[in-house]
């Protein structure tokens, strides 16, 4: 869901009304369908990492899920508006680039994650929504990374 449309949702509840179609004056447009279309694709890239380990590192899966579950299983929009945030953040800041990267371990989901948290960063402290051509050029640039070869990983000694 976009962050607009669940601030407005918080907005609403903080005056005691809970959100209905009648007293709701929320105004849907395109960008506010992109960001969700991309919340759902890191989602996704969520889920398969956190499959990925139940077959491999049952422990390492736990630890994943607790992120994943503070993350996405919130249950109240002023929850996930701040989850909402916290990603975008950990996208963001370099400070909390080794957080990114284990969320995401293949380094090319990771290069997406953060591009696409910036893109939404931008969208937010901008004020300028996702155009179309904007989320073309962010998916186009990374289904072209991974038609490249991977570098191989160095492990040492």
């Amino acid at each position: 869901m976009a962050g607009s449309l669940l601030g407005a949702l918080v907005e609403l509840e903080r005056h005691g009304n809970r959100p209905n179609t009648l007293d709701f004056t929320f105004q849907h447009r395109l960008c506010h369908d992109f960001e969700s279309l991309i919340w759902v694709v890191v989602y996704a890239m969520m889920i398969h990492h956190r499959n990925g380990l139940a077959a491999t590192n049952p422990e390492m899966c736990g630890i994943y899920k607790k992120d994943l579950d503070a993350c996405w299983a919130v249950h109240a929009y002023s929850n996930l508006l701040r989850s909402q945030n916290h990603m975008i953040a950990v996208g963001c800041a370099p400070s909390f680039r080794h957080m990114a990267e284990s969320w995401f371990p293949d380094p090319r989901e990771a290069a997406f994650f953060r591009d696409a948290m910036r893109l939404l960063r931008n969208q937010t402290h901008d004020e300028e929504p996702i155009t179309y051509e904007g989320l073309c050029t962010l998916f186009k640039k990374h289904i072209q990374l991974a038609t490249e070869p991977q570098a191989p990983v160095v492990v040492s000694k």
